[in-house]
């Protein structure tokens, strides 16, 4: 439920600190003379921010949990464990395990708050052969009737040539498919979805968990018989252990300074 300062605003308790309107992205709150709040535009986005940083506590938020906070050394080896995974076990996700996987998507920053993001949840192979696979095989063996796109695909033939005989390295049989995406209008919408994803995906591995990052899926959402969506994810128990951990990617840091 999006914040709403104006119901939750206990006007006994501030002290015309100043802290909340100095801090509003949209200049929504209206203080007195005092600097004392005295109500909130229009204008506000339900950000939270307001409330988060107010020393008086005037909007009876939840404290922080300041000791539930990892450690950088922690979420460093988190990063660097990281791995796709493409071997699936076959043990089913419960609801209880799902639900606590997605509570992150809750917590996804928004551009302007925009927030309204959905996640499609498919579970189990059926549905996800029904939904996915099954309508993408069809769709390559259209497109390679005359082995047009086998000659286009390149050092991807092969993999076109498993897709036409039937082989999933679509959903590499993941037990459950994830699809974000954001409300049609929403011009950050393919970015919230992503980091909505991004969130999901690292708690996955904190819960024992494994994902897999699907382009293909999300690129051909609009054939599917799923709606198109802004970022897919494979999620499921790994079937194998990691031994070593793979060095860094490639990237560039530039600095830059008035000249």
């Amino acid at each position: 439920m999006r914040f709403k300062p104006e119901e939750r605003f206990l006007g006994r308790n501030c002290t015309a600190c100043g802290i909340c309107s100095s801090l509003c992205p949209v200049d929504a709150i209206v203080t007195d003379s005092s600097g004392r709040v005295v109500s909130f535009s229009s204008a506000c986005i339900g950000c939270g921010h307001c409330g988060c940083y107010c020393p008086a506590d005037c909007y009876g938020l939840p404290a922080e949990k300041h000791a539930a906070i990892p450690l950088g050394s922690h979420i460093q080896n988190l990063y660097e464990g990281r791995r796709s995974t493409r071997r699936f076990s076959e043990k089913q996700i419960d609801e209880t395990v799902m639900s606590t996987l997605l509570e992150a998507v809750g917590f996804a920053p928004t551009g302007q708050n925009a927030q309204g993001i959905t996640v499609d949840v498919i579970l189990g192979e059926a549905a996800i052969n029904k939904l996915i696979v099954r309508p993408f095989v069809k769709f390559v063996r259209i497109l390679d009737c005359c082995r047009i796109l086998s000659l286009f695909a390149g050092a991807n033939r092969g993999a076109v040539k498993k897709i036409r005989r039937g082989d999933d390295i679509i959903t590499w049989k993941a037990p459950c498919i994830l699809l974000f995406r954001a409300p049609v209008g929403n011009v950050t919408g393919k970015t919230d979805s992503i980091i909505a994803a991004t969130m999901v995906s690292i708690k996955a591995d904190t819960m024992g968990l494994g994902t897999l990052w699907n382009g293909v899926v999300q690129i051909a959402s609009p054939i599917l018989r799923v709606k198109r969506c802004h970022a897919a994810l494979c999620v499921g128990y790994p079937l194998l252990k990691k031994y070593q951990c793979v060095p860094a990617r490639e990237w560039t840091r530039r600095d830059i300074t008035p000249s």
